[in-house]
């Protein structure tokens, strides 16, 4: 995603405009202190309900800190721009963003 969709020009300009990204990674350790391991991983349960999908993407609303919408990456990458978009619409729309 990374890589090939967040950079899309469609992609990138929407998520300036509406999007405050965070990561929160979780599946590889070799770069985290066994705490640091520990603690994502009790973040991603808390905020991700259980899910241990990677990768999964969560929406939060920043006033209450809320989840608005989960989002599991699935599919082939073909697809994976156009269903990004709707997944970023649908979260500014259910907040009440005017897209």
């Amino acid at each position: 995603m990374e890589d090939s969709v967040f950079p899309s020009e469609a992609v990138a300009s929407f998520m300036k405009d509406h999007v405050v990204e965070s990561r929160l990674h979780t599946d590889l350790q070799g770069s985290l202190t066994d705490e640091q391991f520990s603690r994502n991983r009790k973040l991603q349960d808390e905020i991700a309900d259980g899910s241990t999908a990677n990768p999964y993407f969560v929406m939060v609303d920043a006033a209450s800190g809320k989840p608005i919408m989960h989002f599991a990456l699935s599919g082939y990458f073909p697809a994976w721009p156009d269903l990004w978009m709707k997944f970023l619409e649908a979260s500014a729309k259910k907040i009440g963003r005017t897209i």
